[in-house]
């Protein structure tokens, strides 16, 4: 892959010798920064807003629909600045002007409430979630793709929050104060998706790699906890992404090739210029360079992404979006003799899924407010079939899942202090499942010599498991609704009191959550805030299969109630301190957990009968890219806890890392205005070994730093003569912690202005020490064990081409 960078590379820089005639006339040089400005609460146009392109005299004010167009600015990364009386003044960072190419920059603004006294209207550059009041982070496009170890994978992104932990390297699954897998909502343009990612197994919200195309992103808004009453039938948090538009003045396109695959976008106007549309597609190519080594077990997955607007009119705009992926792998294993002649059964496995997700949203602006109408469907197959040398099954998996949903989303507001805000939706639920798991039987052997496994014989039987079947089919609906209403009784207070109901007919239970959020303004710059929420989440549609006692499993609960403290210190530097407490009840777990004896199964049957908590403390300081320089730094220190129902008491979560420390910094160059820079981009030598060189029109170079304690597990005992690992009648969990785990990441990102067209190429190397950092061990049949590593240390690069 780097091999081919390198000469795309040279041959652009030899082939951009001179511009041709059309394009000087165009100024190549320059490009385009144009948008929309909006109220933040209600969504309607603000005319007479001043855009400014800071350090230059570019600028431009908002006409009557709030639009505004700034022409000729110098290409290369600019800050806006927009100001508007009776509105917080915002900032925006890293957007790029692209030479002969439009850049849509959007923009919402937050109304302030003027009380009597003179109050100063702050200028910044960090944006906060509508309603969320804690925990809440937002990113554009920019930060996501130039941060390091990531893989331009969004989740990947939000594992480096103070409030996220990860589970393996190979996943990006999000993992929030103590949860688990599949705790996270995911909305794309207000439409829900089950899992964003290929590979991706049920009842999870994470993958090895993202089916999202990041260069659809204009910003996610992620909030980790007593989120808004809008956000419903998860626990833990929510990423809420909001996509951008397409070009409506002429066509784009981008070329994309990098670890996730190689790719296409291509975006214009519709309708002369009344729309817009943009499509992606990518493909996975490791499997042609792989495939010359030899081996087969590689992954082969493709994506699609589309997103349509069409303007109705001043008022109502269509949103048609859709995505959908295909995956499929197989591994086989060979067999390999030890030293004592033993040979280990290995599993062979061959998986095949596919996912899509889309929907059309209708939004309507009103007089004082704007709702979004949306109708939506999402569906995941599961093809598994996991065999032994011989191709005789183990477990075969053929599951199909689908959710229709309708919902409306509406937000009136009163006057400046009064706001409400409700919804309602319904979504109907198929699953059909159909699972089966091998019979299986535990023998007592004879020992003939402890030091030759593959001598012993059978001479009992000790336990014997009858096969399992999940042959069901869901066929049911959930209903929610939710009303919030926001008061500002003056300029440093705003209150939030929401409640959400919650309904799912196949089990028959329901539940009614309050949540209440309450931020006040200490002084302009530093604000105390505080929100409880409780939330509820339904059971996967696999649980209530797995088992018929299963049918009447209830919603799982969390109470959280979160306090906090953030301070801006400049216009680009905002820290944070909050302290939080988390509180389960009523998870599903399998009911041998709930007795002493280690060999009971009950064939998948669960229980509402787990519980636990988490508290901690987090520190969050970030510096955006006001300058040349941005960075964060985080910390937190946490405990989780699960409740052993053996013993009725309380153990550490498999989560609980307790210290998990985060440092990310970039530093970026501007090279295109310097005339040494200039006269070197002239000669031929730079051209030919460009690529090796680390110097460009314009350089970024991050590195992240992160540390987690040590993850805490049960270390099982071996008994020899019943061949298998087991957790003891009297055993306490996870009383053992694995090593910590800390990594280093660099990545350089190199942006190259040419004649109307430019190209960013990167190099982003993971765990640069090449730390081996333990997630699990594997216990083996003959008593040996063998630890399970993370990523250790690789090159990725990629390249992507704008034109």
């Amino acid at each position: 892959m780097l091999v081919t960078i390198a000469i795309i590379l040279s041959a652009s820089l030899t082939l951009a010798d001179e511009p041709s005639q059309s394009e000087s006339q165009h100024n190549p040089q320059t490009g385009e920064l144009y948008g929309h400005v909006v109220d933040k609460a209600t969504h309607q146009p603000l005319p007479g807003v001043s855009v400014l392109v800071e350090g230059s005299r570019l600028g431009a004010s908002t006409d009557i629909d709030g639009k505004f167009r700034i022409e000729r600015v110098p290409v290369g990364s600019h800050n806006l600045r927009f100001m508007m009386i009776g509105y917080e003044t915002l900032i925006k960072s890293n957007v790029v002007a692209n030479p002969g190419r439009e850049t849509r920059v959007e923009a919402e603004l937050r109304e302030v409430v003027l009380e009597m006294e003179a109050i100063r209207v702050r200028a910044s550059f960090f944006e906060k979630a509508r309603d969320a009041v804690v925990t809440t982070r937002t990113m554009d496009f920019e930060e996501i793709r130039q941060d390091p170890g990531s893989s331009e994978d969004i989740q990947r992104v939000m594992q480096a929050l103070p409030s996220v932990v990860s589970g393996s390297d190979q996943m990006n699954e999000i993992i929030v104060r103590g949860g688990i897998p599949g705790e996270n909502l995911f909305l794309l343009d207000t439409i829900e998706i089950p899992n964003p990612n290929h590979f991706g197994q049920q009842g999870t919200g994470g993958g090895p790699i993202s089916m999202i195309n990041t260069h659809f992103v204009r910003e996610v808004n992620f909030m980790a906890g007593a989120f808004p009453a809008k956000y419903g039938d998860k626990v833990s948090s929510v990423m809420d992404i909001a996509l951008r538009e397409g070009c409506r003045k002429r066509m784009e396109g981008s070329f994309d090739l990098g670890m996730a695959g190689a790719g296409g976008l291509f975006e214009g106007p519709l309708a002369g210029g009344k729309g817009s549309y943009l499509l992606s597609a990518r493909k996975s190519f490791l499997d042609l360079i792989i495939a010359s080594w030899g081996l087969t077990a590689v992954p082969r997955y493709y994506n699609l992404q589309g997103k349509v607007v069409y303007d109705l009119n001043d008022n109502n705009k269509l949103l048609i979006n859709a995505i959908c992926g295909n995956d499929r792998i197989t591994i086989e294993h060979e067999e390999e003799e030890d030293a004592t002649g033993y040979v280990a059964e290995e599993e062979n496995v061959r998986a095949r899924s596919h996912q899509y997700a889309g929907g059309v949203t209708l939004r309507s602006l009103w007089s004082k407010g704007f709702s979004d109408l949306t109708i939506s469907r999402a569906l995941n197959y599961w093809d598994t079939f996991v065999y032994d040398a011989s191709g005789d099954p183990y477990y075969t998996n053929k599951s199909t899942e689908v959710e229709n949903t309708a919902k409306f989303d509406g937000v009136f507001q009163f006057s400046k202090a009064h706001e409400l805000s409700a919804g309602v939706s319904y979504k109907q639920v198929h699953a059909d499942h159909n699972m089966w798991a091998e019979a299986d039987t535990l023998f007592v052997w004879d020992v003939a010599d402890p030091d030759s496994f593959h001598l012993d014989t059978v001479k009992d039987t000790l336990k014997t498991y009858e096969d399992w079947e999940d042959n069901e089919e869901v066929h049911s609906g959930k209903m929610a609704a939710y009303a919030q209403y926001k008061w500002r009784p003056g300029s440093r207070i705003t209150v939030n009191l929401g409640l959400r109901y919650d309904r799912f007919a196949y089990t028959g239970h329901a539940h009614v959550g309050p949540r209440v959020g309450l931020s006040y303004a200490l002084t302009p710059n530093t604000t105390l805030n505080a929100a409880y929420g409780d939330h509820y989440q339904s059971p996967d549609y696999v649980e209530l299969t797995a088992h018929p006692k299963n049918e009447t499993l209830d919603y799982k609960r969390t109470r959280q109630t979160v306090f906090g403290l953030e301070h801006l210190f400049r216009e680009d530097t905002k820290g944070t301190i909050e302290v939080y407490y988390k509180k389960y009840s009523g998870v599903p777990i399998p009911r041998s957990w709930t007795t002493p004896d280690p060999f009971d199964s009950f064939q998948g049957e669960l229980l509402n009968e787990g519980k636990g908590d988490a508290q901690g403390i987090e520190f969050f300081l970030q510096r955006k890219m006001s300058g040349n320089f941005q960075g964060t730094l985080s910390y937190s220190y946490s405990r989780s806890r699960a409740f052993d129902l053996r013993f009725g008491e309380y153990y550490n979560w498999d989560y609980d890392y307790r210290h998990v420390f985060t440092a990310i910094s970039s530093y970026r160059w501007k090279l295109m205005q310097r005339k040494w820079y200039q006269r070197l981009k002239e000669k031929r030598l730079y051209k030919i070994f460009a690529w090796i060189i680390p110097l460009a029109d314009e350089t970024v170079v991050s590195f992240r730093w992160r540390y987690l304690g040590g993850r805490p597990y049960t270390e099982p005992n071996y008994h020899r003569e019943w061949h298998t690992w087991i957790t003891e009648a009297d055993q306490k969990m996870n009383t053992q912690r694995y090593p910590v785990y800390h990594r280093l990441d660099i990545r350089l990102d190199r942006r190259f202005m040419f004649g109307g067209w430019n190209m960013v190429t990167y190099l982003d190397i993971q765990n640069v020490y090449n730390r081996d950092n333990i997630w699990g061990v594997q216990y083996k049949e003959n008593g040996k064990t063998e630890d399970v590593l993370q990523f250790r240390g690789f090159p990725i690069g990629g390249l992507a081409i704008e034109f």
